[in-house]
């Protein structure tokens, strides 16, 4: 349990510290994802896929469903390239990119809200990357 708080601190700094012209990092922190399960990746391990960091959080508390696809779809205007599924007018997922930081690394944040199909399970997953990898080198990755 203290390395499981210890990693959602770890992943709140990081993410908040490079995410913050994104807008999305109250979601790993505060009222959304607190005490959900959170893990952060970053250095070595991570090396092999061009990237930097890679946070993901998971929640399966229905309440903060809504307030998690509305921050989501608020950064939509700031991304530079997006592609996105919806089902039932809800936002079903989202893969965004953001323009460099002022380290040159690309920003990215995956959202998926699989309880809105019924063969899935019902949580949401918010992912943010950062690195040097392209758009298209992140799809053909997630694809393998």
């Amino acid at each position: 349990m203290k390395q499981l708080i210890i990693t959602i601190i770890a992943c709140i700094f990081a993410f908040a510290a490079e995410a913050q012209s994104v807008e999305a990092s109250h979601i790993f922190k505060g009222r959304s994802m607190k005490h959900q399960e959170s893990t952060c990746t970053e250095g070595n391990s991570l090396k092999p896929y061009k990237l930097t960091l890679f946070s993901t959080a998971t929640t399966q508390d229905r309440r903060h469903f809504r307030y998690i696809e509305e921050v989501i779809e608020g950064n939509e205007d700031k991304a530079i390239d997006k592609e996105c599924g919806y089902i039932n007018g809800r936002l079903y997922y989202g893969f965004y990119q953001f323009k460099p930081n002022k380290k040159g690394r690309y920003r990215y944040i995956f959202y998926r809200n699989s309880s809105l199909r019924e063969d899935e399970p019902c949580e949401v997953t918010v992912v943010y990357m950062e690195g040097y990898p392209t758009l298209a080198e992140l799809k053909k990755m997630f694809q393998k």
